[in-house]
């Protein structure tokens, strides 16, 4: 079996490949790492700054972390919605019961988040038969 020595420690053809492997991983990690380095290095160097502060915007940390790999901070929305929706096969002994029933039995749902309804009417409610 063949043996290769390496800074005084004998491997085997398995144990090298190992050895190699890690130690390739390793320079990689390193040049991903002194990468980052110098791109968060750059980042800061490059602003403008006064009395020792930075102002930095959002977008642009946004930006340098999405350089290095990292993922984007993320920010909460508010939406106004108009939603249209037409209600049918709906039992209830009348319009009335029809018209107050529908209005307590419609819900929305976003998954995250939340949603407030503020504002819903039952127009046009008509017979079917």
């Amino acid at each position: 079996m063949d043996t290769i020595t390496v800074d005084g420690v004998t491997y085997n053809e398995m144990e090298f490949r190992q050895y190699k492997n890690a130690h390739d991983n390793t320079a990689t990690m390193k040049e991903l790492l002194n990468g980052v380095r110098y791109k968060v290095r750059d980042f800061f160097s490059e602003l403008e700054w006064q009395d020792g502060q930075a102002t930095v915007t959002k977008s642009e940390v946004n930006e340098l972390l999405e350089s290095i790999g990292c993922d984007a901070l993320r920010s909460t929305f508010r939406a106004t919605v108009n939603i249209t929706a037409y209600v049918m096969d709906y039992e209830a002994a009348n319009e009335d019961d029809a018209t107050i029933c529908i209005a307590d039995d419609i819900s929305l749902d976003i998954g995250t988040g939340t949603i407030e309804i503020s504002n819903l009417e039952v127009d046009e409610v008509e017979d079917e038969n």
